[in-house]
């Protein structure tokens, strides 16, 4: 391996786990809105995790105020006003996850190396198999994602 592909693939791995960890550490789209068991109140939803859903939870409020939805984005909500009620674990959906970005970081070291090295038939194969692979789990992770 040369210096040049090592730091190349240091950089790419480093920028593949930044990615992963952007988007699967935050909730993009939080689920907000009133309660239908109690008037006034509001509900947050929380989903996390992309292409399954490893994370989901549920918050409350008693009283009926415009929610920050900003606030929701964190891990953590970052207000006092909810209050947690409950949540929902997919250990299927992270590995699905990780599995992805796995193979998306591996097609990207292989291309890297086929321009570094020049392509032959056992690499173009490993790439193409790789690619199939986190496509299908991208396609069908939803169906392992965890719902409130």
């Amino acid at each position: 391996m040369t210096d040049r592909l090592r730091s190349e693939s240091r950089r790419l791995v480093l920028w593949a786990v930044l990615i992963f960890l952007a988007v699967n550490a935050f909730s993009w789209s939080p689920g907000y809105g009133g309660r239908n068991d109690r008037q006034p109140g509001r509900e947050v939803e929380r989903y996390f995790g992309w292409p399954a859903c490893f994370y989901c939870d549920l918050w409350r409020s008693d009283h009926d105020h415009q929610i920050a939805l900003a606030a929701y984005f964190p891990p953590i909500p970052l207000t006092f006003e909810m209050s947690y009620v409950y949540s929902s674990w997919s250990l299927l959906g992270l590995v699905i996850n990780v599995c992805v970005a796995g193979g998306l970081l591996g097609v990207c070291l292989l291309l890297i190396r086929m321009d570094e090295q020049g392509a032959n038939s056992w690499l173009i194969g490993t790439t193409c198999l790789l690619a199939g692979i986190s496509g299908a789990l991208i396609l069908f992770g939803e169906e392992f994602s965890a719902y409130l």
